[in-house]
């Protein structure tokens, strides 16, 4: 079970306030987005009425699974139970004007797949200095340092329905330079798939750290022009 806790940070006083969760709630990633090895960042929209009771909720962003697979079943199933987490929680009334009134709010989650966690190995020790070696270089914005960078097709449906502007896809590099990892973090819902998989293609030159191979974690954008 994945304990988290939400919370939305909000500017009150009168006469505006935006909304507040109350309380803290918990959520539990479903075995088959555990097995298919998902994680990462998450943004969830959530429609509130007047009350502060949400009346929709949808996966807007993220998450992150491998290169090489698109478990559609289980990010759906993640997608759901997602969802069905959202429509429970309960917010203060947003406030416009003096008045309740309703509102789209976004979410941001960090998903832990406890086997990834398992996955990884003990550090190496450094004999030089008796300390772990370092294993994990982040870093930001890193399209200028590809060798390689794909440029991702725009999807059909998108581009019919006049969707466009920046999507960034967060990338994990392994010590051979290759991506291993990526999830969008944020940009139109259409265009990401498309985004996430053209950084899988991207290519890096090895990163060392003090002599060390080291893995990369950086974000790439993407802008789709009309």
């Amino acid at each position: 079970m994945l304990g988290l806790s939400l919370t939305a940070t909000a500017q009150s006083g009168p006469p505006d306030s935006d909304p507040v969760l109350q309380g803290s709630a918990s959520y539990s990633m479903p075995q088959q987005a555990i097995d298919a090895e998902i994680d990462g960042k998450v943004v969830m929209g959530i429609h509130l009425d007047e009350s502060g009771t949400p009346t929709k909720a949808w996966l807007a962003s993220g998450p992150a699974w491998p290169c090489g697979s698109t478990p559609m079943k289980a990010i759906e199933e993640l997608s759901l139970s997602l969802t069905a987490a959202m429509m429970k929680l309960r917010f203060t009334p947003p406030v416009k004007g003096g008045k309740p009134v309703s509102r789209d709010i976004g979410l941001t989650l960090t998903l832990k797949n406890p086997y990834l966690g398992k996955k990884m190995p003990a550090p190496e020790i450094d004999p030089k200095t008796g300390k772990p070696k370092p294993r994990l270089v982040v870093g930001g914005v890193i399209n200028g340092k590809a060798t390689s960078l794909p440029a991702p097709a725009y999807p059909s449906a998108a581009k019919a329905n006049r969707d466009h502007g920046g999507v960034t896809v967060e990338v994990l590099i392994d010590e051979q330079g290759n991506v291993i990892r990526a999830g969008a973090l944020q940009g139109p819902a259409t265009l990401q798939f498309a985004s996430r998989d053209a950084a899988c293609g991207a290519k890096f030159s090895p990163t060392r750290l003090s002599g060390n191979p080291v893995k990369v974690s950086g974000v790439i954008v993407y802008n789709f022009n009309l």
